[in-house]
């Protein structure tokens, strides 16, 4: 992958949807993306964008797995130093027969599994991201939250809920210690977004849902990848330790 400048960016979830979505918006506005993703299409999406002139290159990463995610920088090689942005995306929300399981119901493994890959594994791939953006006196770490994590929504389980929650307090301890760098570190919890996951309870729920949104439809992930381009400007140069709402004014904090 050739690099110019500190122009780097990794994607989280890119194999799909929003985080397919964000790596396109970001190599139109000139950066070289690492895809990163368990399904391995994320090679055949990368290869859409490469054979469009992008400077992208899909990874397979299982966040589930420790080893794999230590593994990262010499995934993705010597460019590591170059890297820019950290765009966590990736997460899992369990349905079971299109619904979630009640609290009380959840069991641990499934509890763990969530938290595993939402919280932990967003955690450790950003401590190894920091230290090229340290060095390099600059970088964005973007993470997709949920506006699960803000306010009660009927439709993910409490593990998911807690582990957006999870990273969107992290986000506020880490964007103060960072600041130093030159390094921004921001949310967006999006509301209902047209995806994979979404679709997984069935077109008359997210029916009735978008009823419930004051735009009237379900949000898009070009809607959450236009917040991303702007996070990553000199625009927002002064704006960390906040989360924006893309929820079509579905929740207004």
């Amino acid at each position: 992958m050739s690099i110019q400048g500190n122009k780097l960016a990794l994607v989280t979830g890119a194999a799909q949807g929003i985080g397919f979505t964000i790596s396109e918006r970001l190599v139109d506005v000139g950066y070289s993306v690492a895809m990163l993703d368990i399904n391995p299409s994320v090679m055949e999406s990368a290869k859409l964008l490469a054979s469009k002139g992008a400077d992208a290159k899909g990874y397979v990463l299982d966040l589930s797995n420790l080893n794999s995610i230590r593994s990262l920088q010499a995934l993705i090689g010597v460019s590591f130093k170059d890297l820019s942005v950290l765009v966590n995306n990736a997460g899992i929300s369990p349905k079971h027969q299109g619904k979630k399981r009640q609290f009380i119901d959840i069991p641990l493994d499934e509890w763990q599994r969530v938290i595993d890959i939402n919280l932990t594994a967003n955690f450790l791939i950003t401590q190894i991201c920091l230290s090229p953006m340290m060095n390099n006196q600059h970088g964005r770490v973007i993470n997709i939250t949920s506006q699960a994590a803000r306010t009660r929504t009927p439709i993910p389980g409490a593990h998911y809920a807690a582990s957006k929650a999870g990273i969107a307090g992290y986000t506020r301890i880490l964007a103060g210690e960072v600041a130093q760098y030159g390094i921004t570190v921001n949310c967006i919890a999006p509301g209902r977004i047209e995806s994979k996951m979404t679709a997984e309870v069935g077109d008359s729920v997210n029916a009735e849902l978008a009823k419930s949104i004051p735009i009237g439809r379900l949000g898009k992930p070009q809607d959450v990848a236009a917040v991303v381009e702007f996070l990553v400007s000199d625009s927002a140069s002064y704006l960390t330790g906040v989360t924006i709402d893309v929820n079509g004014g579905n929740f207004m904090a």
